[in-house]
């Protein structure tokens, strides 16, 4: 079953819904952000498997948005055109709203209100690239089932933040009552294929996990973790001046206080400004396109890897 709402006369937000009522429910936001392509194929990838089952197979419900943001997917952009807009910074929304509100609002009352778990899947969208990694709110009152949600997963790394800023997907999850993680991929503008993999087998894992199906999967690897920060992008190192971005280091990659993560060079090729970590940590973002202006975000660290202890 597929539910359409109109939003402004010429994008629909279209949720698909399998399963019957009884049971546990699964949500899956994919596109919140109109230039993260993983989560959109991956998402629209889940409903065609599910599309795929035979009648009864599934002892619960699923509800799965490909595209939760279309006006922002239709323009290829990380904010809406329409109001300009950050969908993950204005949930739970509001009916009456601008039209990023009023999407916001829909997701919280339809989709995440009254799930067992919700799985927002994001990536670094056109401009970055991020390791794949799966995060959840390790403080949350549903921190507990977030965590053993996240590992079920089986993203090859997992950080567990402690709070969340506002407006945030997981954050209305919170407050509905609902377990929460979400999951970030290379973007860059391209498609990973493994990436993909790990998104679309951790959801095929957590339709186990929730008791919605009886198929097996072998464990996951166990993975690194990163413990503490809130993974806040808007918080990346930024340049202070236009040019050309070059990195010196590796999405994922752990580096120490002073090292060297990019630096921006003029037309000429010559170093203008060097951006160096502040601390010892993880590069869990960095910036993939080349032209920068002052302000652009460069660099998102977060902590040193650790063992799991849980």
């Amino acid at each position: 079953m597929i539910e359409q709402h109109d939003l402004d006369g010429e994008h629909t937000l279209e949720i698909n819904v399998f399963g019957p009522d009884a049971g546990p429910t699964l949500a899956v936001l994919g596109g919140v952000h109109g230039d993260e392509l993983e989560g959109v194929l991956a998402a629209r990838m889940l409903t065609a498997h599910l599309g795929a089952l035979p009648s009864g197979s599934l002892s619960g419900r699923v509800k799965v948005v490909p595209v939760s943001n279309p006006l922002a997917f239709a323009a290829r952009s990380r904010t809406s055109p329409a109001d300009g807009a950050n969908l993950a910074r204005v949930f739970p929304g509001r009916p009456d709203g601008q039209v990023t509100e009023r999407i916001a609002d829909l997701l919280s009352t339809q989709v995440i209100a009254g799930a067992d778990l919700l799985v927002d899947l994001h990536s670094a969208g056109a401009r970055y690239e991020m390791p794949v990694f799966a995060g959840y709110v390790a403080d949350a009152p549903l921190g507990e089932r977030s965590a053993a949600a996240t590992y079920a997963f089986g993203a090859p790394v997992v950080w567990e933040h402690r709070g969340t800023g506002p407006g945030r997907s997981l954050s209305a999850a919170e407050e509905l009552g609902v377990a929460s993680l979400y999951v970030e991929g290379s973007g860059g503008g391209g498609l990973v294929g493994s990436d993909l993999d790990i998104y679309l087998h951790g959801l095929l894992r957590l339709l186990s996990w929730l008791g919605l199906t009886s198929t097996q999967h072998p464990p996951p690897a166990e993975p690194l973790v990163l413990r503490g920060d809130d993974g806040n992008v808007d918080a990346s190192l930024a340049c202070s001046i236009g040019g050309y971005c070059v990195t010196r280091v590796r999405s994922g990659q752990q580096v120490e206080s002073g090292q060297l993560l990019a630096e921006i060079l003029d037309e000429t090729g010559n170093s203008i400004q060097q951006i160096r970590s502040p601390r010892r940590g993880s590069v869990m973002m960095l910036r993939r396109r080349a032209e920068v202006e002052p302000g652009d975000g460069i660099a998102m660290l977060g902590p040193v890897p650790q063992g799991r202890t849980s």
